[in-house]
Formats: structure tokens, sequence, C-alpha cells
């Protein structure tokens, strides 16, 4: 009863977001990330959809003053720079300890069970991949969404830097489940909070026959 209400998207910002295929595919970077955080911000499904994020009253504010600058972001040039930077310096290569893989393996199991989900196929990605590189994709790919949509960057270079995210993503990983599993060594193993329900929000994306990721594989 008390709760924060949903917040009503103006219909601008569901006009924007319509997309082409391709660049709706681009979407799929960041897709979890973009879910779970801006879904704890509006209380609705679907952010992951959207290149141009509603922000409901006193949020926007307070993501620009506190929540960008902790990545070093304050302006439409230092946007451009760490997000640059960050994509050229990221590690595809580095491994995770087994206690790691373990601790994802129970991550998934828990979420797989709280949503009736079989998540057979994500135990078995877990098994395998070993990488954390798509940690620092998905984040990416949720900070080129704020950027976009506090106006420090422009259209053109969100989707640019979605591209660039994407081809690194299919150079290094076989499909989402893949790309998940190491997003989730990212996070474990590198012992840090991003947004641990980031996970949940991918299984339930996952049971959503709408859900980008399911609309878009991603090698064809």
């Amino acid at each position: 009863m008390f709760g924060r209400k949903q917040a009503v998207i103006p219909s601008e910002y569901n006009d924007f977001n319509t997309f082409s295929p391709d660049k709706e595919k681009l979407l799929c970077i960041g897709a979890p990330s973009t879910e779970c955080k801006h879904g704890i911000t509006t209380k609705l499904d679907g952010s992951h959809k959207m290149l141009k994020l509603f922000y409901p009253k006193k949020s926007e504010g307070k993501t620009m003053k506190y929540w960008l600058p902790m990545f070093g972001i304050t302006d439409s040039q230092s946007a451009v720079e760490v997000i640059s930077s960050w994509i050229k310096a990221n590690n595809f290569y580095g491994e995770v300890t087994p206690d790691t893989t373990r601790e994802v393996i129970k991550e998934l199991t828990k979420a797989a069970k709280k949503y009736d989900f079989d998540g057979s196929d994500l135990i078995d990605a877990a098994s395998k991949v070993k990488t954390y590189g798509a940690f620092d994709i998905d984040r990416l790919g949720y900070i080129v969404r704020v950027c976009f949509s506090l106006n420090l960057l422009t259209e053109e270079q969100a989707w640019s830097f979605l591209k660039q995210l994407q081809e690194d993503t299919e150079a290094h990983f076989d499909n989402w489940d893949d790309y998940m599993v190491s997003y989730l060594n990212g996070q474990e193993g590198l012992d840090t909070s991003w947004y641990s329900s980031a996970c949940e929000s991918y299984i339930k994306m996952k049971k959503d026959s709408t859900s980008l990721m399911n609309k878009y594989q991603l090698k064809d």
C-alpha cells in the first residue's frame, strides 16, 4: 500500500523506442542490467527494449549527480572517454576460480527454482564458461542507455557504442546463456554487487516470449 507506485511512461517515449530489427537486436546488449536496474527505478518490466529510458520525478537528477560520477562520468566528454576506454580495456581471457563457478551455479539454480524455469542450459553453460568479459559489456550496455537518456550521448553515439559491444559479444560468446554466465562470473568473481538480481531479470526475460533476448539469437 505504501510502496512507490509504478511509473507512467509518457507516450512519446514509447513512440521513440520503436526500432528496426537491426537496432532492436543491439538492445540485447545490456538487457539484463537494464531490466534489473531500471525496473527498480520505474517498477515496470520491459525497460530492456528501450534506448531512451524514462526517469520518474527526481530520479534523473540523482542519477546524474550521484550514480554516473561513480564511473567518472560527469558530462558528455567524460561519457565518451569512459565508455570508449572501458570497451578497449575489457578482459575476455581472464578466468574465474572453481569456487566462483560453484557460486554461480548455486545462484542460477536458486533463481531458476524461484521462477519455475528449466535452468539446465544455464547450468551447463556455467560448467564450461569461465571468463567474465560479459560483465563489463552488460554494464556498459546499460550505461550507454543512461548517458543517452540524460543527453550525454547523441543517438548516433549510443548506437555506435552498442554496435561495438555487440561485435565483442559475438566474437567471444556463442549464445545468450554463455553471455549471462560470463556476466555472473564477473559479478561473483570480482566480488562486486552490480545488481545481483540481474540473474533473475535474465530468467524472467527468457520466460517472456516477447523479450528481445528470445526474439533475437546472439548468432543468426
